[in-house]
């Protein structure tokens, strides 16, 4: 049972929380643990491997879908909305900012894939097989197999084969940054500018 205690009129007051480490007789006073003892705490309680592998960036994300978002909607107005579509040759429109975001997230997202490989050689493999897939699905998309919605001819289309296409550049530009992420990279520590500067600097 607990010990009661008995409420004076006096100016000091007696703390009503005890330590049960302590006989019941005793009174301590409650205090707030410090926060070396609240570090130990949650290190005890948090998993120790606290790195998932499988966790995404979610700002990346929601960049990827606005991206999206950007080609479908010049896709489908840019042609009533001039000023929205693809500059023919000199200036820039919303248009021509979809392909440049495209490779900015190819690029931000190998960084994050291949910070850490474990084998060079089987992640170069990936990488090639992935590409190869890439640009095979560009052909495919953009290899003159649509003829038209009333055009009833089918098969490929030599004259509407177009190589290098939208995919295919940026299956290229894939290739490239990944095998020089994987290759050419150091697994150094980045925790500041500086350490962010030397992980990047051209060596001779």
């Amino acid at each position: 049972m607990s010990s009661i205690v008995p409420v004076t009129e006096t100016d000091e007051r007696s703390p009503l929380l005890q330590n049960s480490s302590h006989y019941a007789g005793e009174i301590t006073p409650f205090t707030s643990p410090s926060p070396d003892d609240q570090d130990l705490r949650s290190s005890s309680t948090r998993p120790t491997n606290s790195t998932d592998p499988k966790q995404r960036l979610v700002s990346l994300d929601v960049f990827r879908g606005l991206t999206v978002a950007l080609m479908i909607l010049v896709d489908d107005a840019g042609g009533a909305f001039p000023s929205i579509n693809h500059s023919p040759w000199f200036g820039v429109t919303l248009a021509d900012f979809a392909m440049p975001f495209f490779l900015f997230i190819v690029g931000v997202s190998v960084s994050l894939v291949f910070k850490k490989v474990s084998s060079k050689p089987a992640a170069s493999k990936k990488v090639v097989v992935r590409t190869i897939k890439l640009f095979l699905l560009g052909l495919v998309l953009q290899g003159g197999y649509f003829h038209g919605r009333d055009d009833l001819t089918y098969g490929v289309d030599i004259n509407e084969l177009r190589w290098m296409g939208v995919l295919q550049r940026i299956a290229i530009g894939y290739l490239l940054a990944s095998i020089t992420e994987i290759w050419c990279v150091n697994n150094n520590e980045v925790n500041s500018a500086i350490a962010f500067g030397k992980k990047y600097y051209i060596q001779w």
